[in-house]
């Protein structure tokens, strides 16, 4: 059977509080019996010093009968009843009347000590003392009835007092956890209506100080991540929707007037050339799209090895020379004067640089320069792509690796749908790196990447 929170919380409370009781109450008792004992063993050394000076101020005392006279005498005047006895050197006991015969002592045993004799606890005390010249073993015992019923009152209070005590502490402390365990019912209760439609509701967060403000804070920091997580989720499911849309309905449009009348071989290569541009258009949008996919689910299972970026931008700018020599574009790359090898997936590096290299040609009006260089820094080796084009707003800076953003001032992707940074800063990312970019408008832009060697 399963209990909740505050009913463990409450036997917890219970078997501590029961724990610390039995402890106090040990404690109380042996520290009353001890009292108790010690005033008896007061008392008993206060008789045994009366009778050593009644028996040794009498220098008249000569025989047997005279002390066991003395004895008696002495006996009688004892108020509480105590037993008292003498025995001479042979172990002779002198009677005294109606007084039970006391153990003696055990050898070695030197203070007093408890018997029972005729159905009572006596406490006997035990010493040497002479009268008239003779030496004598006197014991003197009194009774313990007094003690032990102060002891069983005692007990009897405190069997009545805990289980009264621990009933009403274990209500208070039930009280008190449901008092203090509301807040958490009320976040949970807060936290199930919550759903989807709803993400941008919050938990109210006590002003406590406590585990449960921040329980409460945490709470709002994941529904306000989840909250994000789900719009940019409905905005790149918009997004991608729109851009399909436009090459779906124009590729239908095509098929549509290629198939209303009869047209010559040459009408129909030219529709399936334009449907053929547009499945292109499509298949690059839905690669774009995977690769996204890719890294938000498990990564984009990047194969970490030495790379030599050195030979990686030089071939790169091979790959793009073509491209630049068209759009008049100088495209250079500046090695570092000493190796540059990181521990980088090549193949994904590669298309970083293709995708911020196609980026800065398409944003660089001709006779101008974009250069792709390497240069050693505290993290590794920095790469860089750096142009001399039209560069980036401010307005538009913080947003160009969000997906599908595109504005005419800012750098869209390769492919033309705003999802070519993003694929540069999700495998950045997947190197345990950032991209980061900077530039006044008008006067280029620069982006940097930093790799452990």
């Amino acid at each position: 059977m399963r209990i909740s929170i505050r009913q463990r919380l409450t036997l917890w409370y219970a078997a501590a509080l029961l724990a610390g009781l039995a402890v106090f109450a040990s404690a109380l008792w042996i520290c009353l019996e001890e009292r108790l004992m010690a005033g008896v063993d007061a008392r008993l050394r206060q008789r045994v010093q009366g009778l050593e000076t009644a028996l040794g101020a009498d220098a008249e005392i000569r025989d047997r009968a005279q002390l066991q006279q003395e004895l008696g005498e002495f006996v009688r005047e004892v108020p509480d009843g105590s037993v008292v006895q003498l025995r001479d050197a042979a172990g002779v006991l002198l009677p005294t009347a109606k007084q039970p015969e006391l153990p003696r002592p055990a050898p070695g045993q030197a203070g007093p000590f408890t018997e029972r004799i005729g159905g009572r606890q006596l406490r006997v005390a035990t010493a040497r003392l002479k009268s008239a010249g003779s030496e004598y073993e006197a014991q003197v015992a009194v009774s313990l009835d007094d003690i032990l019923g102060v002891m069983q009152d005692f007990r009897h209070l405190l069997l009545l007092l805990i289980p009264g005590v621990l009933i009403v502490s274990c209500l208070g402390g039930y009280w008190l956890s449901s008092r203090a365990l509301r807040p958490v019912d009320e976040i949970t209760s807060v936290a199930r209506s919550i759903g989807v439609q709803n993400l941008s509701q919050r938990v109210a967060v006590p002003q406590t100080g406590d585990e449960l403000q921040r329980m409460a804070q945490a709470w709002n920091d994941v529904l306000e991540r989840l909250d994000i997580a789900v719009k940019r989720i409905r905005q790149f499911t918009s997004d991608a929707s729109h851009e399909l849309r436009t090459p779906l309905a124009l590729i239908r449009a095509t098929a549509e007037l290629a198939l209303r009348r009869e047209r010559d071989p040459e009408g129909y290569r030219a529709s399936l050339r334009q449907i053929e541009s547009e499945a292109e258009h499509m298949t690059a949008l839905t690669e774009s799209l995977l690769t996204l996919a890719r890294a938000d689910a498990d990564g984009l299972g990047m194969t970490m090895q030495a790379t030599d970026l050195n030979e990686l931008i030089h071939s790169v700018v091979q790959q793009n020379a073509t491209l630049a020599n068209e759009k008049g574009v100088a495209l250079r790359a500046e090695a570092g004067a000493v190796p540059a090898h990181a521990a980088a997936d090549a193949t994904g590096i590669r298309r970083i640089l293709l995708i911020l290299v196609d980026n800065a040609l398409k944003h660089t009006p001709a006779g101008g320069t974009v250069t792709i260089s390497t240069a050693a820094c505290d993290a590794g080796v920095m790469l860089t792509v750096e142009d001399s084009g039209e560069g980036i707003a401010a307005a538009a800076l913080p947003h160009i690796f969000e997906r599908f953003y595109r504005a005419d001032a800012a750098r869209g992707s390769g492919s033309g749908f705003g999802l070519g940074l993003s694929i540069a800063q999700a495998i950045a990312q997947a190197h345990g790196s950032a991209i980061t970019a900077s530039s006044i408008s008008g006067h280029g832009a620069r982006f940097a990447l930093s790799l452990k060697s």
